[in-house]
């Protein structure tokens, strides 16, 4: 993971409120910050939150059912979520995000261990616990979840009463009636439970035998059945997935055919009633259960990708489960974007139901805007926020005011090295920013392993030709740059030192750390270890802070000796606790931020949140954000972010955080 916050490089002179008034993040005339809002971008990518259409996150959208009575049910991970069909809000059932186990229980206190298929009736969700080895069920009044066959953890394949019978690794389900099919996977078996009477036998293959033997259902052989549709006509559909093929068992006969074999493994399959719709690559393939030729309904076999649009320009990314409503309508998981499609079969139409997944290049107001992994972002007291836009090779401008977006400098997709005004010059992975006075902002631009400058007033940008011993200097991947007056600081995570760079002589010398030599040790210059630093910031009092990201911890530097210090965190550690010092504990700490007062914020990646230590005491307390849960949700704090990449402290007391590809801001309310 690559970025570098906007630390603070001015050095102030005055109090908080004097007439160089710096950013203040609150402390000098507001109160803690309170509430969490999106500036600009649409947040997209993986996580946990309910609302409507791109307001929700998915983690891991793997199957899908409905009820018929206009209700979409989501295997996401390890939780259970509901979607109404008209509104596109997105409802979690039961579970809990990153937790996993077998606990019955009410909505949230309930645990699966990567639950698949599911069949829905109007008052209740049976789904297949695949690691667990069971059946449950919800009860869709309550919420309430309860092992329906099987026993937790207990892999086996016995047939009888519910209480009785035992599964190995079930993944598909299949609802009729009275009639529950289960595809046994590790069992190699077909199961069918007969509700009423709650039996449960074998209908199908042979316990632990695998192969691709048609015929009578006693002697068929599979390879790890999945998915498995009913079509309404006597007949039960088998995605058997080990063997790239789809069979079909005729239930009334207990006969088994083989219908279609694909070149490639299938991961999903439902029907139509006449045809199956199945799950291919990145494809969804109409295939004929008569003589099994396939077509192409949308996607393309050509490459992954996030596109809406008609037939093969649509584009999907591990697609898998899939679900028709009988009105024309398929249901797509679209795993590896983590969203729903919908997809019109008469005309092969592709829109995203729900879920977020939204970068982009766009300019615009707010939310209209589009960037694509921003990671660095430093305010100006003009009221702007820049942003390097890394993926993008562009730098952005945001009106914290209005959240309107431009590019301000390099063209969107068009990486490279080019001086220039405007959009004329060319960046290659921007990271790092740091704000020479109001008019030079400096740019670590990580893929050209340079350091950039770009004049604010007039768009120029320039390679800033640094030297070493006479040459030109060689960096390895700068990611994080601050400013102390003459002195330009480098973090080179690839080397996993601190530079030092004088702007008058233009002469780079190591500050800190030993090159090429990763370790968490303290020390003076280059006596000291780090392991991949990459966000730094200057405190204007004579310290560079640093975020150590795989020592887990942010280490101190006297800029006058070089002596390093570990300052929050302990050496090696991970974890998620607040504390003092080295009580405390990170995941993974990418990005710093200084205010005012010397305070320091922190981007916590993994644990998902922004840290708050207090220089003078050593305090680290969780700002924003929750440990456990990702994606990003607005309203009061700590709310949601997912893997904070960027982050600057505004003039106006406002916190800027970049996370899944949106700005955000967290405010503070004013002292009464």
């Amino acid at each position: 993971m690559r970025g570098k916050v906007g630390a603070i490089g001015l050095v102030f002179a005055t109090a908080c409120g004097g007439a160089a008034k710096p950013p203040c993040h609150g402390l000098c005339t507001l109160a803690s910050l309170t509430e969490l809002d999106i500036l600009a971008g649409q947040p997209s990518g993986p996580g946990l939150v309910d609302g409507a259409g791109a307001a929700a996150h998915f983690a891991l959208p793997w199957a899908l059912s409905g009820d018929g009575a206009g209700h979409l049910y989501v295997s996401d991970g390890e939780v259970i979520r509901a979607a109404d069909l008209s509104t596109g809000a997105v409802t979690t059932l039961a579970g809990a995000y990153g937790m996993i186990g077998g606990n019955d229980g009410a909505g949230p206190d309930a645990r699966f261990y990567d639950p698949g298929g599911l069949a829905a009736t109007a008052s209740a969700l049976f789904l297949a616990d695949e690691e667990n080895n069971t059946i449950r069920k919800i009860d869709l009044a309550s919420d309430t979840v309860s092992t329906y066959a099987g026993v937790y953890e207990v892999g086996d394949s016995t047939d009888g009463p519910l209480s009785v019978a035992r599964f190995r690794e079930v993944q598909g389900l299949a609802l009729l009636g009275d009639d529950l099919y289960v595809s046994d996977t590790d069992n190699q078996t077909l199961r069918h439970i007969a509700i009423s009477t709650g039996t449960v036998t074998t209908i199908a293959g042979v316990v632990g035998m695998v192969g691709t033997t048609d015929g009578a259902s006693s002697d068929a052989r599979f390879n790890q059945p999945k998915a498995i549709a009913l079509d309404g006509n006597g007949n039960l559909f088998i995605l058997d997935s080990g063997n790239a093929r789809v069979r079909k068992l005729v239930l009334a006969s207990s006969t088994i055919s083989t219908v279609a074999t694909f070149d490639t493994t299938p991961s999903g399959m439902t029907t139509d009633g006449t045809d199956l719709l199945v799950s291919l690559g990145n494809e969804i393939v109409r295939v004929s259960v008569a003589n099994g030729s396939m077509t192409v309904v949308v996607g393309s076999e050509s490459g992954d990708g996030f596109i809406d649009g008609v037939g093969a320009d649509a584009r999907f990314t591990r697609p898998i489960g899939l679900w028709n409503d009988g009105a024309g309508n398929l249901y797509v998981a679209d795993s590896g974007n983590y969203v729903i499609r919908k997809v019109a079969l008469t005309t092969g139409t592709v829109s995203t139901f729900a879920g977020a997944n939204s970068t982009g290049t766009a300019d615009g107001t707010a939310t209209d805007a589009r960037f694509r992994t921003p990671q660095g972002m430093i305010a100006t007291a003009d009221g702007n926020l820049y942003v390097a836009d890394t993926l993008n090779h562009t730098l952005r401008k945001v009106s914290l005011a209005t959240g309107e977006v431009s590019t301000f400098a390099g063209a969107a997709g068009h990486a490279g090295l080019l001086d220039g005004m405007g959009a004329s010059a060319r960046f290659n992975q921007p990271a790092g920013l740091a704000l020479d006075g109001e008019s030079q902002l400096y740019v670590a631009d990580a893929g050209n392993r340079a350091i950039r400058r770009i004049d604010l007033t007039t768009g120029a940008v320039a390679t800033v030709s640094l030297k070493s011993g006479g040459m030109l200097a060689a960096l390895s991947f700068p990611t994080a740059i601050a400013l102390s007056g003459n002195q330009l600081f480098i973090t080179d995570s690839g080397r996993h030192i601190i530079l030092s760079a004088n702007l008058d002589s233009l002469e780079v010398t190591t500050l800190a750390g030993g090159e090429m030599q990763t370790g968490g040790v303290d020390g003076v210059g280059t006596a000291a270890r780090f392991n991949t630093p990459i966000g730094m910031a200057a405190d204007g009092k004579g310290n560079l802070y640093v975020a150590d990201v795989l020592n887990y911890s942010v280490r101190k530097i006297s800029i006058a000796s070089g002596q390093v210090t570990t300052f929050a965190g302990e050496l090696g550690v991970r974890g998620t606790a607040d504390g003092n010092g080295s009580d405390a504990r990170f995941g993974y700490p990418t990005e710093l931020a200084i205010d005012a007062i010397g305070d320091l914020f922190v981007t916590d990646s993994l644990n998902n949140t922004v840290r708050h230590i207090s220089t003078g005491s050593g305090q680290v307390t969780t700002a924003v954000g929750t440990v456990g849960l990702s994606g990003v949700k607005p309203g009061p704090l700590p709310s949601q972010i997912t893997q904070p990449s960027a982050i600057a402290i505004t003039y106006a007391g406002a916190l800027a955080i970049a996370s899944e590809n949106a700005i955000l801001i967290a405010r503070a309310q004013e002292k009464q």
